[in-house]
């Protein structure tokens, strides 16, 4: 699963990276739907998430969005998620709706198994962009403060992973302290 969120997060970053244009990330909730899946608790999505071919970050947004453990958000359509010089305290993992982030490459739009805030947050780096719902979005949410207690109790391999995806995100040339 930690490999699913690093390759997650290099396409991400790779899409938002590229100057002057607009991109799309979403997984393909409508596979789910196809497959009967409204509801990742049920024991017809586990039948299903045991028995058909899903790509990593499918198989990590079925996870998340089943996660009781993490409480939900909800943005109404013109709401911010995320605003430009913000510390975040809170990530965001979208299970429903779509985000356009404003950066200074563009705009670019992101649906379900989006993550933000994340790597800002486990290296207390403000947001270099605006985040908003485009429509009604729902999100489960991942409590930075848990988050880092989380990745300092990983073995220094898993640690590592993390440190260098964290890296590659936010373009850094030196590992964040929080992370060490």
């Amino acid at each position: 699963m930690r490999y699913a969120v690093k390759n997650h997060f290099r396409m991400v970053t790779d899409l938002m990276s590229q100057e002057n244009s607009s991109h799309r990330f979403s997984i393909n909730v409508e596979r789910f739907k196809a497959l009967g899946i409204v509801d990742p608790k049920s024991k017809s999505a586990h039948d299903a998430y045991d028995h058909h071919e899903f790509s990593s970050s499918e198989r990590l947004f079925f996870k998340l969005w089943g996660n009781e453990q993490l409480n939900a958000g909800i943005f109404s359509p013109g709401q911010k998620v995320a605003e430009k010089g913000e510390h975040p305290v809170l990530a965001q993992v979208i299970i429903s709706g779509e985000v356009v982030v404003t950066d200074k490459n563009g705009e670019h739009f992101f649906g379900p198994g989006s993550v933000f805030g994340l790597a800002e947050g486990l290296c207390d780096k403000v947001y270099d962009w605006d985040a908003v719902a485009t429509t009604l979005v729902t999100t489960k949410v991942i409590p930075i403060e848990r988050a880092l207690r989380e990745v300092r109790r990983l073995n220094s391999g898993l640690k590592g992973i993390c440190r260098f995806t964290v890296m590659r995100i936010l373009s850094l040339s030196t590992a964040p302290e929080s992370l060490l």
